[in-house]
Parts: structure tokens; sequence; C-alpha cells
């Protein structure tokens, strides 16, 4: 496995990680309001479990947005140092 596919493996696992983190916590908070509103357990523990779901999958894609677009700007710093540092080289043997 090449350094560029452990690093995107461990991001994945990362995003995976917290994603599931958040959500456990939100699920508990989501399933106590929907049972406090509701008056019924069962109720509130669907309520909790869709939300759960829903927001699981829409925080993994925000983050893979997020991830790709600061792979992309990375990228472009790299190539601006890189540009400039050849630009500084030929002016200093002049």
């Amino acid at each position: 496995m090449s350094k560029k596919e452990k690093i995107q493996r461990y991001l994945i696992i990362t995003r995976i990680k917290r994603a599931c983190s958040a959500r456990i916590i939100s699920l508990i908070v989501t399933t106590l309001v929907g049972w406090m509103v509701t008056g019924n357990p069962i109720i509130g523990l669907s309520i909790g479990s869709m939300d759960l779901l829903v927001k699981l999958a829409l925080y993994y894609g925000h983050e893979t947005v997020w991830e790709k677009k600061m792979a992309k700007d990375i990228k472009e710093i790299k190539v601006n140092y890189k540009s400039n540092h050849q630009i500084i080289e030929q002016n200093e043997k002049y």
C-alpha cells in the first residue's frame, strides 16, 4: 500500500469515527427530546434513529467535500511555493 493510500485510508477511518461519535451524542439528545415532547419513549427512539441515519450520511458527505477542497488548496500552495522558490533561485544567480 502506497503512502498516499495509507493516508487516504486513515482519513476515511478517522472521518467515520468522528461521524459516529457525534451521531451517538445526537441520538441520545434527539431521543430524549422526542420522548419528552411525545411522552412515548418508542416514538422518541424512532425520531432519534431517523435523525441518526440521515445526519450520519450528511456529515460524511460534508466532510468529504471539505477534505477534497483542502487537498486541492494544499496542492495549489505546494505548486505556488515551488514556483516562487524557482524564481528566487533564478534571481539569485544574477
